[in-house]
């Protein structure tokens, strides 16, 4: 049975708070849980001080917190009215994908792989695959000015709390939108034509599973003052202190570390930076923005990323 239209609309509405019962969301409340332990077990001696920092009154009642909040809530109402989730799909994108293969090569491959490898080999391949898209686009957001006249909002808070992360402008929601959709229509796409009905719902629940690992290993932190890193494994992995250097607002953290999970596309392209090289503590917001204003008004960051455009354009014409 198929929900009625008022059902989904409330369901819209409800988002923000159904997001802590959803284990595939980073707000889910296991994946906010196992913060609090990461922070309890790896911190050391700056336990006390990170619990502190996380739990803190002036972060959370600050006025740019308190514009994360309303932008939440605001973009909310945008995604249900004007960005439907039948706009772009990944299984449209998979279905064009595997017919378009299927029509060059003159059929479909009979490789004869059990559900199992081929559970394993999907939920690798759209880990690594999304993990890359997310870095090369956020890598486009910070190089192409267009793009980010829109993502410049984002960085634009001058306290980070795990609602940062959803302080987005909606035509940045927009293009993550076509990024997954991208994503994950032509790598399932692939997976169709080769390996055709073996591909099955375990292998998106496979690939949704090493999601719910990262969320649940402190991606919460990465929006947050709170000052952990891997150690050994920070060449690795991007830990929470590295993403908070590529919201610091010193010169030298200037577009670096724009992975989400792996290190290894910052080493490639260059921006990897260690947080054992870091001073703390970070400052954050836009210098010299309207958009990091002390009032945080709404409406600027909503509209000041048109004007910024607009006279962007003007000095370059065509």
């Amino acid at each position: 049975m198929t929900e009625t239209k008022p059902d989904m609309v409330l369901e819209q509405l409800l988002e923000p708070g159904l997001m802590f019962f959803d284990p595939s969301k980073r707000f889910f409340w296991g994946s906010l849980l196992a913060s609090l332990l990461l922070i309890i077990v790896v911190s050391g001696s700056r336990r006390g001080e990170n619990l502190k920092t996380l739990f803190a009154p002036r972060i959370w009642f600050h006025r740019s917190s308190l514009a994360d909040m309303k932008i939440i809530l605001i973009n909310n109402l945008f995604r249900l009215l004007v960005f439907p989730s039948s706009f772009i799909t990944a299984v449209g994108i998979a279905a064009v994908i595997s017919l378009l293969l299927t029509k060059i090569m003159g059929g479909k491959p009979d490789l004869g792989w059990s559900p199992f490898g081929v559970t394993a080999l999907y939920s690798v391949v759209i880990f690594l695959a999304d993990d890359f898209a997310r870095f090369f686009f956020h890598y486009l957001q910070h190089r192409w000015r267009w793009l980010w006249c829109f993502h410049q909002v984002h960085h634009s808070a001058l306290v980070m709390t795990p609602l940062t992360l959803m302080r987005t402008h909606p035509v940045d929601i927009l293009w993550a939108r076509i990024r997954n959709a991208l994503t994950y229509g032509v790598v399932t796409g692939v997976f169709f034509f080769l390996f055709g009905s073996a591909v099955s719902g375990w292998d998106i629940i496979g690939a949704e599973a090493l999601g719910f690992l990262f969320n649940f290993a402190g991606s919460n932190l990465r929006h947050s003052q709170v000052w952990i890193n891997f150690g050994p494994l920070e060449r690795i992995f991007l830990s929470p202190a590295a993403h908070q250097i590529h919201h610091s607002r010193d010169s030298v953290h200037y577009d670096k570390n724009f992975g989400v999970c792996l290190a290894v596309w910052d080493k490639l392209w260059k921006t990897h930076f260690l947080p054992q090289n870091v001073q703390q503590p970070l400052r954050f917001g836009l210098e010299d923005s309207p958009l990091s204003d002390e009032r945080q008004s709404v409406i600027t960051l909503y509209f000041q990323p048109f004007r910024d455009l607009r006279a962007f354009s003007r000095k370059n014409p065509g």
